[in-house]
C-alpha cells in the first residue's frame, strides 16, 4: 500500500510541476487574470452595484477559468506522455496503470488548484480596493469551483484515453456547456406538448448521463449574501466526489486496455 501511494505521489508531483510549465497553463491564467483586472473598470457605477457586479464577475471567471484550465490540462497530460514516449520508462516499472492515471489525474488538480489560488488572491485584491473587505462568502465559492474543475477533469482524463486530444477539450466543453444548463436543457427537450420520443430520450439521457454542474454554482449565494443550508453543502461535495471517482475508475480502466 506504501508503494503506491509513493508510485502516485511521485507522478502526481512531475505531473503538476510538467502542468505548471505549459505555455497553455500560462496563457489560460493571463487571459483570466485580464479579465478580473478589467473589474476595475466598474468604477462607473454606483457603490453598491458596483461591488455586486464585481462579485459576480469575478467569480464567474475564476469558474469558468478553472473549468477550462482543467479541462486543457487533463485532455492532453497522458497523450502528451504517449507522444514523448516518457510514458514508457514509467509504465515499465512495477507500476499498475491506474496509479498512473490517478497520479496524472492528482498532478492536474495540483496546477489547476495552484490556478484557483492566483486567481482568488486577485479577486481579494480587487475586493480590498473596493469594499475594503473580504466577502467571507468566498470560502463557500472557491471549494466548490475547486470541486467542479475535480470533476470535469476526470472527465477530460478519460475523454483523452478514447479520442484525440482536440476532439477530447472539443468534448470536454461540450460536456461542460451542456451539464452548466441541464436542467434547462431536460425542461426544453421533454416539456411541452411538441415534445417527441426522441427528445424525450435525448433530455432523459442528458440528465441521467451528464454532470450536473449547476450545483456548483454559488454566485448569487456571494453577491445577495443568501443562507446555504448545510445538507445541501455536503450532498453536492458527495456528488462530486463520487461522480470523479466513478468517472476515473472508467478512465483507469480504458487505460489498461489501451494499447501502447
Amino acid at each position: 500500500m506504501l508503494n503506491v501511494f509513493r508510485h502516485i505521489g511521485v507522478i502526481a508531483t512531475i505531473s503538476m510541476l510538467e502542468n505548471a510549465r505549459k505555455q497553455i497553463f500560462h496563457v489560460l491564467m493571463l487571459f483570466a487574470l485580464t479579465l478580473l483586472a478589467c473589474a476595475v473598470l466598474l468604477g462607473r457605477f454606483g457603490h453598491d452595484v458596483q461591488i455586486q457586479t464585481i462579485k459576480d464577475m469575478c467569480s464567474a471567471v475564476i469558474q469558468i477559468s478553472a473549468s477550462l484550465i482543467a479541462i486543457t490540462l487533463s485532455v492532453t497530460g497522458i497523450p502528451q506522455e504517449i507522444e514523448q514516449k516518457t510514458a514508457y520508462p514509467v509504465l515499465a516499472k512495477p507500476l499498475d496503470r491506474w496509479e498512473f492515471v490517478v497520479g496524472k489525474y492528482l498532478g492536474t488538480m495540483g496546477a489547476v488548484a495552484i490556478g484557483i489560488v492566483i486567481l482568488a488572491a486577485t479577486f481579494c485584491v480587487v475586493l480590498l480596493g473596493y469594499a475594503h473587505t473580504v466577502d467571507p462568502g468566498l470560502l463557500l465559492v472557491l471549494p466548490y469551483i475547486l470541486l467542479e474543475a475535480a470533476l470535469l477533469a476526470a472527465v477530460g482524463l478519460l475523454l483523452s484515453t478514447l479520442a484525440s486530444p482536440p476532439l477530447a477539450w472539443f468534448l470536454g466543453a461540450f460536456i461542460y456547456c451542456l451539464g452548466s444548463a441541464k436542467f434547462g436543457i431536460y425542461a426544453y427537450l421533454t416539456g411541452g406538448h411538441e415534445a417527441n420520443l426522441v427528445s424525450k430520450a435525448v433530455g432523459t439521457a442528458i440528465y441521467h448521463l451528464l454532470p450536473n454542474l449547476e450545483c456548483f454554482n454559488f454566485k448569487e449565494a456571494l453577491v445577495h449574501h443568501l443562507p446555504v443550508p448545510a445538507g445541501y453543502l455536503v450532498q453536492t461535495a458527495l456528488y462530486a466526489v463520487l461522480y470523479t471517482a466513478a468517472v476515473l475508475t472508467v478512465a483507469s480502466y480504458s487505460f489498461s486496455r489501451k494499447e501502447l
